[in-house]
């Protein structure tokens, strides 16, 4: 039963809103992804009131209490679609999505799947010049809104870019 919670969460299927202890994200927002990475945490933060045509998302990484990272730098700074865009993926038995936040030469791709034989793959890639530098795996079972519900609600671009969640030789 907690499987099926789990990969009905990560489609998208059971919303999860709110504040959660060990987010970047502060309780006036709604947490779209936050996990543990370890010592660091990577969460994607809204205003309560993103749509296609309001609101801000912003990608935030590090220590509790310690970002070292937000793209964009201020939540209210540019239009979504100039640095994010998204995709929903479809495995054998499962499914998930991303979000790829940009600020060239990197990009920080926020990933969320489960597929059939391999289980859950959560965590962040870093890609830079279209080549994957790093990535890191969510240490917990991650809050997650991702999937093409939200990536619609939201009016995210779809991303031409091809995307494959690392690990899963």
């Amino acid at each position: 039963m907690k499987a099926f919670a789990y990969a009905a969460g990560l489609l998208g299927l059971i919303p999860i809103h709110g504040w959660a202890a060990g987010s970047h994200c502060q309780p006036h927002e709604q947490i779209i992804f936050s996990c543990s990475l370890g010592k660091k945490t990577v969460s994607v933060c809204a205003s309560k009131d993103l749509s296609a045509d309001n609101g801000y998302l912003q990608y935030r990484f590090g220590q509790s209490g310690r970002i070292e990272l937000n793209l964009p730098a201020l939540p209210q700074s540019a239009p979504v679609n100039q640095f994010v865009q998204a995709r929903s993926l479809m495995f054998s038995g499962g499914g998930g999505g991303y979000l790829r936040f940009i600020s060239e030469p990197y990009h920080y791709i926020v990933y969320s799947a489960i597929g059939k034989g391999w289980g859950p793959k959560d965590g962040v890639a870093v890609e830079k010049n279209g080549r994957l530098m790093a990535y890191h795996e969510c240490r917990d079972i991650p809050v997650s809104e991702i999937g093409e519900a939200f990536i619609i609600r939201a009016g995210l671009s779809i991303d031409h870019t091809e995307f494959e969640i690392p690990g899963l030789d």
